[in-house]
């Protein structure tokens, strides 16, 4: 227990240090993240950053997935495992990494998704994948849509090393997801749908 809280208050305590000094970073709404249960914490994605800011600002245990090549690079794996990252496939369907995000919510953790799939080529929100809908409703766990600002102009994909700049994180209210009969597929995909375009809106709504 004393190691796992340690493990904790460092993957906390490190990235803030570093992103108060180099990017004079502002967390709003962190209490809209509920502290115990399973959420999922879905946020757009333009930068890599991303993992680590909005899992700074949230004061519980977490995990989020990361591409699976970067379990490749020897130290990088160690590093991304230390905050919580498992891999995942991008360019197909990952069976395996989606039962680990089952596994995580059933534990009653925090997921952090990015449900664009890849980061933005020019800081733009684009349209989400169905996943975030999917995973609420199986494992009954809200979804709190966060919108990060700044960080897409400090370090993109466009770049190979960070520069200064300000970077804001807006955790906005959870969504909960209510059990649903579905008449068809058809009906199902629609549902998600309308639960994704909620999500993705709320998170548009501060860019």
């Amino acid at each position: 227990m004393f190691l796992s809280n340690l493990k904790f208050k460092l993957a906390r305590l490190i990235p803030i240090v570093y992103f108060k000094v180099f990017h004079r970073i502002e967390f709003h709404g962190s209490e809209n993240v509920p502290a115990t249960g399973p959420v999922i914490i879905a946020s757009n994605h333009i930068s890599y950053y991303d993992p680590i800011i909005v899992g700074t600002g949230v004061d519980r245990d977490i995990e989020f997935m990361a591409w699976g090549k970067l379990f490749t690079i020897p130290i990088l794996r160690n590093v991304i495992r230390f905050f919580g990252a498992f891999p995942v496939e991008l360019t197909s369907a990952d069976k395996s990494a989606y039962i680990n995000a089952i596994s995580t919510l059933f534990k009653n953790k925090a997921l952090i998704i990015f449900p664009e799939g890849e980061r933005s080529g020019d800081g733009k929100v684009k349209n989400f994948k169905l996943g975030i809908a999917r995973l609420a409703l199986k494992t009954n766990a809200r979804i709190v849509p966060v919108t990060i600002v700044g960080a897409y102009e400090t370090f993109s994909r466009h770049r190979l090393l960070p520069r200064p700049g300000k970077i804001s994180v807006y955790y906005h209210k959870p969504i909960t997801i209510d059990k649903h009969e579905f008449a068809d597929i058809n009906a199902r995909n629609e549902f998600f749908k309308k639960v994704t375009n909620q999500v993705m809106n709320v998170i548009s709504s501060k860019l």
